[in-house]
C-alpha cells in the first residue's frame, strides 16, 4: 500500500513538474487568447444559429409528433455516437497519452491505472466541455422553433451534450478496458443501432438511449425516465473510469504516435495528412478482395482511360467501414435537405459538408496522385488534365450513393415534388462533391514563406480560414437550388421549374473550381 502510495505521489510529481516547464515556456496572454477565441466563437454561434436556424415556429401536428417520436429519433442519433465509442474503443481508444508517459510511466514498476485514470481525468474536462457547448447552442435554436422558456432549453441542452459525450467516452473506455475486438464491438453497435431504430419505427422509447434523449426534451415534455438515462451515462462513465487501467500497452504507444502526427498535421493545414494519419487510426485497411472485379480496357480509348480504371479499382477496394460512411453521409445531407424543404435554409450548409466529407473518400486516386508528386512529373499529360481525369469515376460514385440521400429527402419532404427536386440537384451535387475535394486536396499544405508574401500579415488568420473554406462552399453552393425550390413550391409555382434555373449559379461555381483545377501546373506535395 505504501509503494502504490509512493508511486501516485511521484507520478503527480513528475507530471506538475512538467506542467511548471509547460507553463514557464508559454505565455500568459496566448492562455488568454485561447480563452477569448473559444468564448467568441461560441457567442457567434448561439447568436448565428439561433437566428438561423430557430426563425421559424412549428405548428401543432409536427409539435404532437415531436412529442411522440422525439426520443426514439433522437436516441438512434445517440446510439450512432456511442457505436462510434465502441469501435474506438476497439481500436485502443479514447486515451492517447503522451510519448513520454508511454515510454517512462506506463513501463516503470507502477500500477498502469496510477497513470491512466489521471489521463481520463484530465481528458474528461475536454470531452464534456465542446458538447455541452453544442448541446447549449441547440437548446437555443429548438426554443425558437418549439417555444418555451429558452434558458431552460439551453440548460437542457447542456446537460445533454455533456450525458451523450459521458456515455461514448464510458463506452468507449470499457471497449478498451476490457480489449474487445472489433468483431463484438461492431455485433454490441449493431444491436444498439437496431433497438433504437426499432423504436423509431414503432414510434416508441423503449432504448437505453431513448431515455437519454429524453433529457434534451424535458422542457417541451416531462418524463421521469430522463432521470433513468441520466443515471445510465453516469454509470456507464464511471465504469469506463475504473477499467482505464486495464489498458493494452500497444495500442496506446501506437496512438500517442498517430495523435502527435495528427495534431502536427492539423497546425500546418494539411488535409491529406489528416485524412491518411485519421485512417491509420482507425486501423482502415483497404481490403484483400476487391467487390468486384473491374475488367481491364484498352488505354488507347482517350486521356481518362486509365485514371479511370485506377481509380475504381482504388474503390473496389473500399472496406466496409468506408461504405457505410459514405452512405451515412449521403443519408445525412438527404435529412439536411428535409430540413430545408421545411424552411431552414441554413441547412445547406449541413447537406454540403456532408456531401464534402463524402468526396474526400471518393477521390482517393487523385490524392494518391498527390502522395507521388515526382511519380506524377513524369507522365505524358498536364497535371492539371490528370486532376480533371481523376474526377470523373468520384462523380459517378458520389451520384450512385446520392440516390441514397434523394430518397431520403423524397421520402423525408413527403410530397412528389421533393423528388423532382432531388433529382435535378443529384448530378451538381455530385460534380460538387468531386469538384470541392479535389481542390482541398490539392491545395495542399501552405507555403512556409506565405505569411512573408502575403501583402498585409495582419490579415493572414482570416486568409488562412478562408483557404480552408473555399472548397467546401463549393459544395454548398450546389444545395442552393433546394432552398429557391421550396421558396417556389410555397408560393404555389413550380419547385422543379424553379430548381432547375438555380442550377446556374453552383454549376458556375463547378466551373470555376474546373477551371482552377486545370490551371494546375505544379503537384503540391
Amino acid at each position: 500500500m505504501d509503494g502504490e502510495r509512493s508511486a501516485r505521489t511521484t507520478t503527480r510529481a513528475l507530471r506538475r513538474s512538467r506542467r511548471r516547464h509547460y507553463l514557464s515556456e508559454s505565455d500568459w496572454v496566448d492562455s488568454l487568447y485561447k480563452a477569448y477565441v473559444t468564448v467568441i466563437i461560441a457567442g457567434l454561434a448561439l447568436f448565428f444559429l439561433t437566428v438561423a436556424l430557430g426563425n421559424t415556429r412549428v405548428d401543432a401536428d409536427t409539435l404532437a409528433t415531436i412529442h411522440q417520436r422525439g426520443p426514439g429519433v433522437l436516441g438512434l442519433g445517440i446510439a450512432l455516437v456511442v457505436a462510434l465509442g465502441l469501435r474506438s474503443g476497439a481500436r485502443g481508444g479514447p486515451l492517447a497519452p503522451e510519448s513520454a508517459d508511454v515510454m517512462y510511466l506506463l513501463l516503470a514498476p507502477i500500477p498502469r491505472a496510477t497513470v491512466l485514470r489521471a489521463a481520463a481525468a484530465r481528458q474528461l474536462r475536454g470531452v464534456v466541455l465542446v458538447p455541452a457547448i453544442a448541446g447549449a447552442v441547440a437548446g437555443s435554436v429548438t426554443a425558437g422553433r418549439l417555444g418555451g422558456d429558452r434558458a431552460g432549453w439551453i440548460a437542457a441542452g447542456a446537460v445533454a451534450g455533456a450525458l451523450v459525450a459521458l456515455t461514448a467516452w464510458g463506452a468507449a473506455l470499457i471497449a478498451s478496458g476490457t480489449r474487445m475486438s472489433i468483431r463484438r464491438a461492431n455485433l454490441l453497435a449493431v444491436a444498439l443501432i437496431a433497438w433504437s431504430a426499432l423504436d423509431v419505427v414503432a414510434e416508441r422509447g423503449t432504448a437505453p438511449t431513448a431515455q437519454l434523449a429524453r433529457v434534451a426534451l424535458l422542457p417541451l415534455t416531462w418524463s421521469w425516465l430522463a432521470g433513468l438515462g441520466a443515471g445510465i451515462a453516469l454509470v456507464v462513465a464511471t465504469i469506463g473510469f475504473t477499467r482505464a487501467g486495464s489498458v493494452a500497452l500497444e495500442p496506446l504507444r501506437r496512438r500517442a504516435r498517430l495523435v502527435g502526427e495528427l495534431r502536427f498535421a492539423a497546425t500546418l493545414q494539411d488535409m491529406r495528412s489528416v485524412i491518411v494519419l485519421h485512417r491509420e487510426l482507425a486501423q482502415e485497411l483497404p481490403r484483400s478482395r476487391p467487390w468486384w472485379q473491374p475488367r481491364a480496357r484498352a488505354t488507347g480509348a482517350g486521356r481518362s482511360g486509365p485514371c479511370w480504371q485506377r481509380d475504381w479499382r482504388g474503390l473496389a477496394r473500399w472496406p466496409v467501414g468506408r461504405v457505410v460512411r459514405v452512405a451515412l453521409l449521403m443519408a445525412a445531407g438527404g435529412l439536411a435537405c428535409v430540413g430545408v424543404w421545411h424552411g431552414t435554409d441554413a441547412l445547406i450548409v449541413v447537406a454540403g459538408v456532408a456531401v464534402f466529407v463524402a468526396g474526400i473518400d471518393a477521390v482517393e486516386g487523385l490524392a494518391q496522385e498527390t502522395d507521388h508528386p515526382v511519380r506524377a512529373q513524369q507522365y505524358p499529360i498536364r497535371w492539371g488534365d490528370l486532376i480533371l481525369s481523376h474526377l470523373l469515376a468520384p462523380t459517378c460514385l458520389l451520384a450512385g450513393f446520392g440516390v441514397i440521400g434523394a430518397l431520403v429527402f423524397g421520402l423525408g419532404a413527403g410530397h412528389a415534388s421533393a423528388f423532382a427536386v432531388a433529382g435535378i440537384v443529384l448530378v451538381p451535387a455530385a460534380l460538387a462533391g468531386a469538384a470541392g475535394a479535389a481542390v482541398s486536396v490539392v491545395l495542399g499544405a501552405p507555403s512556409p514563406t506565405m505569411f512573408l508574401e502575403f501583402g498585409f500579415p495582419e490579415f493572414s488568420t482570416l486568409w488562412l480560414i478562408l483557404r480552408q473554406v473555399l472548397a467546401p462552399l463549393v459544395v454548398v453552393g450546389a444545395f442552393m437550388p433546394v432552398a429557391v425550390a421550396h421558396d417556389a413550391w410555397t408560393s404555389g409555382d413550380s419547385a422543379s421549374a424553379a430548381a432547375a434555373t438555380a442550377t446556374v449559379l453552383p454549376m458556375a461555381f463547378i466551373a470555376t473550381a474546373s477551371i482552377w483545377l486545370r490551371s494546375r501546373r505544379k503537384v503540391t506535395a
